[in-house]
């Protein structure tokens, strides 16, 4: 091998190198912004997560309220109905 083979040798080799380092980075970079926007949307999701928690729990209330023997008299009053026991209304 000559000099000039040598040379030109290690200029391609120091070029592949070069070469692969930029793509290696872009990659990482581009890697970078999709975890954090993964991340993103996995904090967006627990928020709605615990907003649909505190949904249920409020629904369980409401649910635990209209269970209630007052609140299904009241309502039946609401729409009318009239029990045994009543006086007559009319």
């Amino acid at each position: 091998m000559n000099e000039d083979k040598k040379i030109r040798l290690i200029i391609s080799g120091t070029v592949g190198a070069v070469v692969l380092v930029f793509v290696l980075l872009f990659v990482m970079v581009f890697q970078m912004f999709k975890i954090s926007a993964v991340r993103r949307k996995n904090a967006e999701l627990d928020n709605a997560i615990m907003e649909y928690y505190q949904l249920i729990e409020s629904g369980e209330q409401t649910l635990e309220a209209r269970k209630s023997k007052a609140w299904i008299v009241k309502r039946a009053y609401e729409l009318g109905y009239v029990f045994e026991n009543d006086e007559n209304l009319k």
